[in-house]
């Protein structure tokens, strides 16, 4: 078997402190729950682990470590993390890997502990403006920014060992996961890196709509109660306000743009109470905003 050595692009060289490189030893034989926090050492112990196992060739301590770093079939973490449009589409594409995935990182650690390669330093992310593209956009993509861990044996980026078998053409055989650890139902799962390329470059945050639009969306409307000192003082007109709305229908900001402050004032409770059904654009939900007038008529 011959064996080409492939350096994995630099992504992270210009990291700065939310990437933390630990250097830890290993948890010890413990893989009950909470033996691997949420932590780069935590996943550093849960690495050496399975080098040590694979060293001692403990095929079932092995077994279950790497099954452990599956993302379970019932997570939702993908939607939570990256919405029901785009998380949806990473959870399939992730499906669709999962058969082939223990097999490729089985054999990525046993022939790494049998060539004595390293244990590799894990960095963890979660800062997109100190960290380079790819792995800025992975993270701002995100509904609520979470960890993102990858781990490489030599500096700042991944090395990848491929073989050149007859038959497997491109099976990795060594090196380090070309991907990231995730924390997902109390424990570390791995994401390949091609899953996360398929999220678009742009992820929209808030549109633009007309009233026509959102009158079909109102779910409650409270009606506007006319303040005492408007009929005291026979004040009409037109009061017209902006609305941001939130991914849920919410009101999330409003804000008078035209009409008397003391209409305005009662808009502004009213709306308070209003709900619109969510705004979602190719099946994710986003932010609205649009304005929507009242019309005053006081004899």
């Amino acid at each position: 078997m011959r064996w080409t050595r492939l350096l994995a692009v630099t992504l992270l060289c210009l990291c700065a402190s939310p990437a933390v490189r630990s250097q830890a030893s290993s948890a010890g034989p413990n893989t009950g729950d909470g033996a691997y926090p949420n932590t780069a050492d935590g996943l550093h112990s849960l690495i050496s682990d399975i080098y040590q196992a694979a060293k001692e060739k403990n095929r079932g301590k092995e077994t279950t470590l790497i099954q452990s770093l599956l993302i379970p079939e019932n997570s939702t973490w993908f939607t939570d993390v990256y919405g029901p449009g785009f998380g949806a589409s990473l959870a399939a594409a992730y499906q669709r890997l999962r058969p082939t995935l223990q097999d490729d990182m089985t054999a990525i650690f046993e022939a790494d502990a049998e060539r004595g390669w390293p244990i590799p330093s894990v960095a963890r992310y979660t800062g997109p403006e100190a960290v380079n593209a790819p792995l800025d956009h992975f993270l701002n993509s995100m509904n609520q920014i979470v960890p993102l861990y990858e781990a490489a044996s030599t500096g700042a980026s991944r090395s990848i060992y491929l073989s050149l078998k007859p038959g497997v053409p491109g099976r990795p055989m060594g090196g380090d996961l070309d991907g990231y650890f995730i924390y997902d139902h109390g424990g570390f799962r791995f994401l390949p890196t091609s899953i996360l390329l398929m999220l678009p470059r742009e992820r929209p945050v808030r549109i633009q709509l007309d009233m026509n639009a959102m009158q079909s969306k109102i779910v409650t409307q409270v009606p506007v109660r006319i303040p005492p000192e408007a009929i005291q003082k026979h004040i009409s007109g037109r009061v017209v306000v902006d609305v941001v709305l939130d991914t849920k229908g919410n009101v999330k900001e409003s804000k008078i743009l035209q009409g008397d402050p003391i209409l305005g004032a009662a808009v502004m409770d009213a709306f308070k109470e209003f709900r619109f059904a969510p705004t979602t654009l190719d099946g994710d939900p986003v932010e609205v905003e649009f304005q929507m007038p009242f019309e005053f008529q006081i004899h």
